[in-house]
């Protein structure tokens, strides 16, 4: 029986006129697609996409998600569709949106497939630009990869493009459903190659089949790695240098478990048979302890046969290996080693001879200017003072223009909370107003640019794209990069209380012609610390010259009640939590069908806010309180990663940790109660995500703080252990949440983000004018 294909195709704000130049070559296939899978990743291209597929005469089906996708998850519910009544003799081919299919694209894949057996093909690619002119007629020499690097080797680098493979239906029954991510750090193409490498293989054809359009839009993009072989340039092996290599090699690792887990669970339910997957090249990125020396040999090997390049990521990984079992060690033996083995040898010394060795004599008319031997090394003052106060770059006043310079934590997305989420959204929107804006990571090194450009620019709404957004953007790591581009009229934004003494110390230090910058206050900052050094650094913060913004009404009045007058200054700006209501109100919450009813837990034992602790002890209250069993209540906890925690009679508090954002609002719906504590002034998104989601959630009140008055879903309570389990069993035996508790107004926190980034984009506009 002939093959049949099958192609997925994300549809993301696509170019009209590219999208219709591959729509015209996927028609024009010498052996055409059964169906071509349109995913409208972007929610409003569904009509465009369709009109193309039948003027192009394909047939074709779209898929159109309840929220935008980004590429990976696109292609995961393409797959899904393309798979439902799929045979084993369909073939799954991966398509973008922007580039150009050669006629013999699936002809020549078939063929590959046919002759070697392999559970996927893929192929070169000619590198063109916007245009169609070409850049590069192969982008495996343009990137130097290597043609057939192995299992292991993908895990180094991937070489395989998905806009070029195509494979059997049975790697994308295993493949799904994708191992989680938070934002994008690998994409389907990489674990598509995984899983066929481990099955039948992966086969090249080494010609172009594709046309890849290199232009600003890539969400990924080809990178120049050409030219004769040279050793690699060696950075810095320090905390930083550490840091990107450990980012690289955890993906490495993770992937690895992810698969072999994979397939333990394809044998288990008849996917596989028993033996069908060859995963012995995995073994170093899966063995506890060793695997290092092994990558380190591959390294080697990587090195003699001039693949410089890989030679570094392979010797990188070798390192973060040794480094694991170096810190594990260390870790086993306790901070307190030394003050461990200083009692043991004094008990030691005390049975024989009966006391220590004495320090050495040092005759008294010894040059005084000599090292004693006696004394220790002194220690750095760094060592003992904030350094997150201090800038880690120097301004380079190259810049063409002015820019506002948001002054942020970290541009890693595994590392974004909602606070840093806002000073984000914040920044595009003053960029989306026609202001440039350049990030600035401040305290964590940047893993990967593409990936954090990526997540960055994924966050402008479709209006902003339309306004030039994207082009007044710029992201620099402030943490590995000495210098920064400058221009002596920027503007500043502190987002923590340290950032605040940053700009402070680039504005005084360099002359910078505003000496006010502005100061995101997401909560009463001086209040997350024991009296002490930074209590009163995150107090100093609020004596300097800034205009406030602050993060709800609520914020604001705790602290003017501190005693802070620019709480109340005409340019004070205060906006509500920027939250999408209807993305949980909208929701519809499925049937249970007679499962236990399910609490969620906000669990963050590391952030003492959170009162991870009062949590556990209300809930262990309330269960024992009313009797409940594991078949009445089902216990999970989000937010951060944590042991399981056995609470009454069997009942345990498992940890999901923390959920990826497309999959959250859904969470929710499958939830019946909630419990999420904040003691601060500071709402917190939970409850009030919680609430719109229909669950009766619990949650603790602080000063002006009552989030109660937002909706009767919501049971504000003191902060106490017996105060919180005596709400929850009030919650317990209400009603379920109507649809007109679901329905929340922000409006009574403070203005619209929107709004107020409208106010604060004129008043930065009117400080840069008045310069001009």
């Amino acid at each position: 029986m002939p093959f049949s294909v099958r192609v997925v195709l994300a549809v993301y704000r696509p170019d009209p006129d590219h999208f219709e130049t591959q729509i015209r070559s996927l028609a024009a296939q010498t052996h055409p697609p059964e169906r071509v899978y349109l995913v409208i990743a972007d929610r409003s291209s569904g009509p465009l996409a369709e009109r193309l597929a039948g003027a192009a005469g394909l047939a074709c089906a779209l898929v159109e998600p309840d929220s935008d996708l980004d590429a990976v998850r696109a292609f995961e519910a393409g797959l899904a569709a393309a798979l439902e009544d799929a045979d084993d003799d369909t073939l799954i081919a991966a398509c973008d949106q922007d580039d150009l299919w050669h006629p013999d694209r699936l002809a020549a894949g078939i063929e590959a497939l046919e002759k070697t057996g392999a559970d996927m093909v893929h192929s070169d690619a000619r590198l063109v630009d916007g245009t169609g002119a070409v850049i590069h007629e192969s982008m495996f020499r343009f990137e130097r990869r290597r043609k057939d690097p192995g299992l292991r080797g993908l895990l180094y680098r991937n070489n395989i493009t998905g806009m070029t493979l195509l494979m059997r239906a049975r790697v994308g029954r295993i493949a799904l459903p994708f191992p989680a991510q938070s934002g994008v750090h690998f994409y389907h193409d990489l674990w598509f190659g995984l899983i066929a490498a481990a099955l039948g293989g992966v086969t090249l054809v080494d010609r172009p089949l594709v046309d890849y359009r290199q232009h600003g839009g890539n969400v990924v993009g080809a990178v120049d790695r050409g030219g004769r072989w040279r050793l690699p340039r060696w950075r810095k092996l320090d905390e930083v240098w550490m840091r990107r290599e450990a980012a690289s090699y955890a993906l490495a690792r993770y992937l690895a478990h992810a698969l072999y887990h994979r397939m333990i669970e394809a044998v288990a339910d008849g996917r596989l048979k028993e033996g069908q997957a060859t995963l012995s090249p995995l073994r170093p990125f899966l063995r506890r302890y060793r695997g290092g020396g092994r990558i380190f040999l591959d390294a080697l090997g990587l090195a003699a046969r001039l693949h410089g390049q890989l030679a570094r990521i392979a010797l990188g990984f070798s390192v973060v290996a040794l480094g694991r079992n170096v810190w594990i060690l260390r870790e086993a033996l306790g901070p307190g080693r030394n003050e461990a083995l200083d009692r043991f040898d004094t008990r030691l010394y005390s049975l024989s001879p009966g006391m220590p060795p004495a320090a050495p004599n040092l005759p008294e008319d010894r040059d005084p200017g000599a090292p004693d031997p006696r004394e220790q090394e002194p220690a750095p003052f760094q060592l003992y003072t904030d350094q997150r106060k201090e800038p880690s770059w120097t301004p380079e006043f190259t810049a063409d223009g002015p820019a506002v310079n948001v002054l942020i934590p970290t541009l890693n997305p595994t590392e974004i909370f909602a606070g840093i989420v806002t000073a984000l959204d914040i920044g595009l929107g003053l960029a989306e107003r026609g202001l440039n804006v350049r990030f600035i990571a401040t305290d964590l090194p940047v893993s990967a640019f593409s990936t954090s450009r990526a997540f960055v620019k994924r966050r402008l709404t479709e209006q902003a794209v339309a306004a030039g957004a994207a082009d007044r953007i710029e992201l620099y790591c402030g943490v590995t990069g000495s210098t920064v581009p400058s221009h002596r009229d920027d503007l500043f934004i502190a987002t923590a209380w340290w950032s605040a003494h940053v700009a402070d110390k680039l504005i005084r230090r360099h002359g910078y012609t505003h000496t006010r910058f502005s100061y995101l206050i997401q909560d009463f900052e001086p209040n997350f610390y024991a009296w002490g050094p930074e209590f009163a650094d995150a107090w100093a913060s609020y004596e300097l010259d800034f205009r406030p913004v602050f993060n709800t009404t609520l914020i604001r009045d705790y602290v003017a009640a501190q005693g802070f007058g620019f709480a109340h200054a005409p340019d004070a700006l205060a906006f509500h939590p920027a939250i999408d209501i209807s993305r949980y109100a909208a929701g519809t919450r499925p049937d249970r069908g007679g499962k236990p009813r399910r609490l969620a837990l906000y669990g963050r034992p590391e952030v003492p806010r959170n009162m991870y602790a009062t949590a556990i002890e209300a809930v262990a209250r309330f269960t024992n309180s009313l009797d409940l069993t594991p078949d009445d209540i089902e216990i999970v906890s989000v937010g951060l990663r944590h042991g399981p925690v056995a609470v009454y009679e069997k009942n345990v508090v498992r940890s999901l940790g923390k959920l990826a954002w497309e999959d959250y609002p859904g969470f929710l719906l499958d939830c019946d109660l909630g419990l999420s504590l904040m003691y601060s002034p500071h709402p917190s998104h939970p409850p009030i995500e919680m609430a719109a989601s229909g669950m009766r959630v619990v949650t603790n009140h602080f000063g002006p703080k009552d989030l109660s008055t937002l909706s009767p879903a919501i049971l504000s309570t003191e902060a106490t252990g017996p105060a919180v389990a005596e709400a929850l069993e009030r919650a317990w035996t209400m009603p379920p949440v109507t649809p007109a508790e679901r329905r929340i107004d922000l409006g009574q926190l403070g203005l619209s983000p929107d709004a107020m980034v409208e106010q604060l984009a004129r008043a930065l506009r009117r400080e840069l004018e008045a310069e001009s």
